[in-house]
């Protein structure tokens, strides 16, 4: 059973490290999580040890508002690339098949999207962020 947990912590602790803090804590196990400033909320089914709050499975056929931040991409050649910024039809698509495969069907939505530059032990890439916003009804 997937629940919430909210930690504290420092408003400087961002991106890459909360990423892998998260997957610390959760040992492997599959895990959600948010940035929310002073404080970080992970959705997972890994005991994690704080007070949980237990996530509401949604029904078939609920409509629900959302909002959702991805790295949209594609494989070409065994090689990830990323659609151009201003290409909100293929983002749209990308989700819309995200949708048929997780069990949701989109009734709108509007994304923003850009590229940021992620510097890791000397090294450097580009990484797609995408914001997603929308209604969608559960399939």
């Amino acid at each position: 059973m997937m629940q919430d947990y909210v930690l504290p912590k420092p408003p400087s602790a961002t991106g890459y490290s909360l990423h892998r803090t998260t997957a610390g804590l959760v040992s492997g196990e599959k895990a959600l999580f948010r940035d929310c400033g002073d404080r970080l909320l992970i959705r997972s089914a890994a005991a994690i040890g704080n007070e949980a709050t237990p996530v509401e499975s949604p029904q078939t056929d609920d409509v629900r508002v959302f909002q959702l931040r991805a790295s949209v991409s594609k494989k070409t050649q065994g090689r990830r690339s990323y659609f151009p910024v201003a290409d909100w039809h293929s983002r749209h698509a990308w989700l819309a098949r995200q949708g048929e495969r997780l069990g949701f069907e989109l009734l709108t939505v509007n994304c923003t999207a850009k590229f940021f530059k992620v510097e890791k032990t000397g090294k450097s890439f580009t990484v797609d962020r995408t914001d997603f916003a929308g209604a969608l009804k559960v399939t």
